[in-house]
């Protein structure tokens, strides 16, 4: 089975091969798969990332979520603590600014942090993902630590292409697995995998 380097590396070049117009598209997609879900439609405090380079685009979920009068949440990276805080953010254009490494983020000037018990809803990024509900990130663990302090109905949902998809991630002890996996070409339960 490939390490994880090997997976992250080619994840990473079939993401970028997908080309900015498919991608748009294919976020399209995951956005309609999204908001008809159940699980998006009844939860009120829903976290996002707010997507990056080839990540799937997130946006137009942000906005949905704030269109139908939910709580949006937005990660802000602590760099120095390796560690994440959900911000609430109220409005896109004025809560939010490039931060570490471009990524965008909560503004300083705008900060609301929010508990994360509180969360009903968080969607996930990364790089890679398979069936089982395992994760390839960035390699910094942010998600890793922030997830278990959810509370035990929250929803984990990792986003993806159908591309960043693979038969199998080997999973370490600190990894924490998303319950299901959304891609353009529908909702993947991760549960049934869990022990």
């Amino acid at each position: 089975m490939p390490g994880k380097a090997t997976i992250r590396t080619e994840a990473l070049k079939r993401r970028q091969a997908l080309g900015a117009e498919i991608r748009q598209e294919k976020s399209t997609e995951i956005l309609k798969n999204i908001i008809a879900w159940p699980q998006f439609q009844t939860s009120r405090t829903i976290m996002t990332y707010l997507n990056y380079r080839e990540e799937v685009e997130t946006t137009g979920i942000a906005r949905e979520i704030l269109r139908q009068g939910k709580r949006l949440l937005v990660p802000l990276c602590l760099p120095e603590k390796t560690e994440l805080i959900a911000c609430e953010i109220r409005d896109l254009s004025q809560d939010v600014r490039p931060g570490l490494l471009g990524i965008p983020e909560p503004s300083s000037e705008r900060l609301r942090p929010v508990a994360p018990e509180e969360i009903d809803l968080v969607l996930v990024p990364g790089i890679a993902f398979d069936c089982e509900g395992h994760r390839i990130g960035y390699g910094k663990g942010y998600y890793d630590r922030f997830l278990p302090r959810l509370r035990k109905d929250a929803v984990v949902i990792g986003l993806a292409f159908a591309c960043q998809v693979v038969d199998k991630i080997e999973a370490e002890e600190h990894d924490y697995p998303v319950s299901w996996l959304v891609t353009e070409k529908g909702i993947i339960s991760c549960k049934k995998h869990f022990n």
